[in-house]
């Protein structure tokens, strides 16, 4: 398994989220995003997962909500 970088461009999750879905605590999720050396692999792989999938929902939600810039979508008056 190779270990990617920091997901700084993908990510749009907060580190909370991160956290509570991966069942670890604030500071295992900062140490592991930042590529500290006390994190272990297999911790750091969770913290990635997590990520991608929470931000995959973010994403899908996003595109099934109503365009907001959309003229027709707005109220009448």
């Amino acid at each position: 398994m190779t270990y990617e970088p920091a997901l700084a461009a993908e990510r749009l999750c907060t580190i909370r989220e991160i956290a509570e879905r991966a069942s670890l605590g604030v500071g295992s999720v900062h140490r592991a995003l930042n590529g500290s050396d006390l994190v272990s692999p297999a911790t750091r792989r969770l913290v990635i997962d997590t990520v991608r999938q929470l931000n995959e929902e973010k994403i899908a939600r996003a595109a099934r909500a109503p365009d907001r810039n959309d003229i027709e979508s707005r109220p009448a008056g």
